[in-house]
């Protein structure tokens, strides 16, 4: 039995439709798809901060740190790649830090100092068509204004008018 000409064309239509839809769902290339968690929040100078990175599937081809606005060559802290022995290539903006990545995405920074203060996007490849993008904001502060102003806030303090003269 043969389906009518019109059912058929309906089918099609749908099926484009559907297809097209589909197509355009797909996720290619996503800064919203990941989270990084700093931990701690708000780190000091010389201590250890983990970018904990959140929504990497069980399985992806690689992942590259980067520090600075932009992900390129020249901000790029460090490549992992799970599959080989020696899995985590440095890149030209490691210069003096001491950095490990995990294979599960996440960075660890030993010592951090206000100098590695900055932006941080970390770029997952998913497969060659699909990648996988995060970014965190990370300052890190030094510890001498803490101890001043506590210094301050703990001794008495007088505090002089000058358009009167008067404390």
């Amino acid at each position: 039995m043969e389906s009518p000409t019109g059912t058929q064309c309906h089918f099609s239509k749908g099926l484009l439709l559907s297809v097209s839809v589909l197509a355009l769902w797909i996720p290619q290339d996503s800064w919203a798809d990941l989270h990084i968690q700093k931990i701690p929040e708000q780190p000091q100078k010389d201590q250890n901060l983990l970018l904990s990175v959140q929504g990497i599937p069980d399985t992806f081809q690689d992942f590259i740190w980067y520090l600075g606005e932009e992900a390129y060559g020249g901000t790029r802290l460090f490549t992992y790649i799970p599959e080989l022995k020696r899995p985590q290539r440095d890149g030209s903006a490691m210069e003096q830090r001491n950095i490990v990545g995990f294979p599960n995405g996440s960075m660890l920074l030993y010592h951090a100092q206000p100098k590695d203060s900055g932006t941080y996007i970390v770029v997952v490849t998913i497969n060659p068509s699909w990648t996988m993008r995060g970014k965190t904001e990370v300052q890190v502060t030094g510890e001498c204004w803490k101890y001043h102003l506590l210094m301050q806030l703990t001794s008495k303090i007088s505090i002089e008018c000058l358009s009167c003269a008067r404390h």
